[in-house]
């Protein structure tokens, strides 16, 4: 799944293909027909695998390695919030488009650098927008919607990881019981015993603060340099 050469992102990623991989030893002790997971849940372990990592690298580190650590951090960050949405705006404006008719490779551009611009806003040069995305993008030709389950799981997984940091023991057996139950039960049913209400618009905000709070860590190193 990765390639190995020691540098930090690998190392998140080897957290990532971990979390998949754990997620499977308890789907595995489930009947067959149950372990067929939606992709809402799909990168869920994946994501609270690296934020485990990501946790606990930044209490070890300090000065250039915290600083590059939190680098990492919220570039990955930034895909999954913002470069994500703009995909799930191109994938909607283009099958309305599509509805009407084929498209072409500069309609599809367009599609495209509206929705970067949608999602992006000013922080990012408009020179610098990436047209092209929809072809460069194996996703685009699987699943449709296939990208938005990233951001879920970043953002659902935040939110566990802050149950996990209350209460370390009792979170443990729940969550093995959640990911053995990814095939069979709702998301929404999942996330109950953990006292999540995935209706509930404030549960996504609390997991948005957590990246808010550590653009400030950065910005707060920047500052110290």
């Amino acid at each position: 799944m990765l390639n190995w050469n020691g540098a930090l992102d690998q190392v998140f990623t080897t957290a990532h293909e971990l979390g998949h991989a754990y997620h499977n030893t308890q789907l595995g002790r489930r009947p067959a027909m149950q372990r067929d997971v939606p992709m809402a849940l799909a990168e869920t372990a994946s994501i609270f695998c690296e934020t485990l990592m990501m946790d606990a690298a930044l209490v070890a580190a300090d000065g250039a390695d915290r600083l590059a650590i939190l680098d990492l951090d919220l570039c990955n960050a930034t895909q999954v919030v913002a470069d994500i949405h703009s995909r799930v705006l191109f994938e909607t404006a283009a099958f309305e488009r599509r509805a009407s008719g084929p498209l072409s490779a500069d309609q599809y551009c367009e599609l495209m650098h509206q929705a970067q611009i949608a999602s992006f806003g000013d922080a990012v040069q408009r020179d610098t927008l990436h047209p092209y995305m929809w072809a460069v993008k194996r996703h685009y030709y699987t699943n449709n919607y296939y990208n938005w389950q990233y951001t879920f799981g970043q953002l659902f997984g935040l939110g566990l990881f802050a149950r996990y940091r209350a209460d370390p023991d009792t979170f443990r057996a729940q969550y093995d019981r959640m990911l053995g139950r990814a095939g069979s039960d709702t998301a929404a049913q999942l996330a109950a015993p953990f006292g999540i209400d995935l209706s509930d618009i404030a549960f996504w905000r609390s997991g948005l603060d957590v990246l808010r709070d550590r653009i400030r860590q950065y910005d707060d190193a920047i500052a110290a340099r």
